[in-house]
């Protein structure tokens, strides 16, 4: 399939999943593939997801300033059972997510199937849009484990 048209299909596939995130993306791609501007790709690949993630963390740490952190609190939150698993829940999470960057980049074909289940589960089971990476970790890891269980069954 021509780029342009899995552009447009990536398009398409955004507005059914009324995704302000996919339609933007897929529309600036578009619009830079069209216009030939290959030095913003170059860039996008060496730094889109570091600048992706950056906002993210910037959206999330500006949480702090309308609700400052106790520190008494912070500090306690640390040795519950509860702030336990969050600390091994961001470990786990960040070895998965890079799991799904190295799916992404081995496998970049897969991105709209993961957009229609993201729209299945959307319009379906009013699910949450999370992106791309959440997916792709997901994904990464439900496969390795197939997998596994193909090899050792």
């Amino acid at each position: 399939m021509k780029t342009s048209l899995f552009l447009l299909l990536l398009l398409f596939l955004g507005f059914i999943a009324r995704s302000r995130v996919i339609i933007l993306a897929s529309f600036t791609v578009f619009i830079c593939l069209e216009l030939d501007m290959e030095p913003v790709f170059t860039f996008l690949r060496a730094r889109g997801i570091e600048i992706g993630l950056i906002f993210l963390l910037l959206s999330i740490f500006s949480s702090l300033v309308a609700d400052p952190v106790d520190w008494a609190r912070f500090k306690m939150s640390l040795i519950t059972p509860e702030g336990l698993i969050a600390i091994m829940a961001g470990l786990l999470a960040t070895q998965i997510n890079g799991m799904g960057l190295n799916l992404l980049d081995s496998n970049p074909h897969l991105i709209t199937s993961m957009i229609i289940g993201s729209i299945i589960g959307i319009t379906l089971f009013e699910g949450i849009p999370v992106g791309p990476l959440m997916a792709a970790a997901l994904s990464a890891l439900m496969i390795k484990i197939v997998k596994f269980l193909v090899i050792h069954l």
